[in-house]
């Protein structure tokens, strides 16, 4: 297969306004960590305090020594709320850490972020606005979003007082006419999102936890992962999700491990339904996103990994087990870039 070839099938999708899927992958070239670096995080700065957070905790530290990766670890366990809440806590102190860095270097270099790049790309055309769906706590996203120059919304009014919008209806209006806008739904919440003692939500763009009546709303893995969904914030941005997915005519997703129940199923169902293009980029392609593309992607899909040191591995309909790409990193954000600039 000729790169004239890969690239038209990126720009098959690409031209479609591709609704975009971020995971955990999209993070980490910014320094943010990985689930395996946040399981590690987690099994050296959670501190039970009595019997049932002792008893809950080493039960998942074991399958994490098991090998299981952290969604495995705690899904299924009946944990103690209180060892939920440690999880929740240590899980914002281990991310936020790494995003206040990405913040301070979006001050320096706005340059750094190629997703930025690939959304300031998608609105040099009559696209009015961009969906972008993300299980990812961090900001990269919004970070991008200001490195080129882009309005967001993701549910909250501006400000440093945040209040919540359900439907994502925030919206801007320049010369008397509405403007482009990246449309950010973050199913398992965000940093900045707070629940108060009165049960109210409140956004607040900090970079340190507030006192104790400032819950961090941010689904973890595990049995309140299906509980919090029922609640909003997450239950209207699980909606205005479902919504975007179920309507999208491509898709491109990067470091997205489809392992998430909440979306991927609506990824399936869209490309079999509609064959619409897809692009899966990631450094290393999970068992799960091998499973999609080689079951459930339809017939006009691009898988794109990591490969021999400096290549890349591409998987289509017509390769379904991979061929290499030598010298030449196609799975990034950057490296996708090329193909569709």
């Amino acid at each position: 297969m000729t790169n004239e070839q890969i690239a038209k099938l990126a720009q098959s999708c690409f031209q479609g306004n591709p609704v975009i899927v971020l995971g955990s992958g999209a993070s980490m070239p910014h320094g943010l960590p990985s689930m395996g670096d946040l399981a590690e995080f987690l099994k050296g700065n959670i501190k039970p305090s009595d019997a049932k957070e002792s008893s809950g905790w080493d039960a998942v530290v074991a399958e994490l020594d098991d090998g299981n990766h952290l969604e495995a670890a705690l899904e299924g366990k009946n944990l103690p709320a209180s060892l939920l809440q440690k999880i929740i806590c240590e899980t914002w102190n281990c991310v936020n850490e790494k995003d206040a860095a990405v913040f301070f270097g979006l001050a320096k270099d706005p340059a750094a972020f190629p997703l930025g790049r690939i959304l300031s790309s998608l609105f040099q055309s009559t696209n009015v606005a961009v969906h972008v769906v993300t299980t990812n706590y961090d900001r990269v996203i919004e970070y991008a979003c200001n490195s080129a120059g882009l309005l967001f919304n993701a549910g909250f009014t501006p400000g440093y007082l945040q209040t919540w919008e359900a439907g994502g209806g925030v919206g801007f209006m320049i010369a008397g006419k509405p403007t482009r806008m990246v449309k950010i739904w973050k199913v398992h919440g965000s940093l900045d999102w707070f629940q108060t003692a009165d049960d109210a939500v409140v956004g607040l763009p900090v970079f340190q936890l507030p006192d104790e009546t400032h819950i961090p709303l941010i689904v973890t893995p595990g049995l309140n992962k299906y509980e919090k969904t029922h609640q909003d914030p997450f239950r209207s941005t699980i909606n205005g999700a479902d919504a975007a997915l179920r309507g999208a005519s491509a898709f491109l997703t990067i470091g997205f491990g489809f392992r998430d129940q909440h979306i991927h199923p609506k990824i399936i169902q869209r490309c079999k339904e509609k064959n619409v293009p897809i692009v899966v980029l990631a450094r290393t392609l999970t068992e799960e996103a091998k499973a999609f593309l080689g079951k459930n992607a339809g017939q006009n899909y691009l898988g794109i990994e990591f490969d021999n040191g400096t290549g890349s591995r591409a998987y289509t309909k017509d390769h379904p087990d991979g061929f290499e790409i030598p010298d030449q990193e196609l799975w990034s954000a950057e490296g996708f870039m090329s193909l569709v600039a």
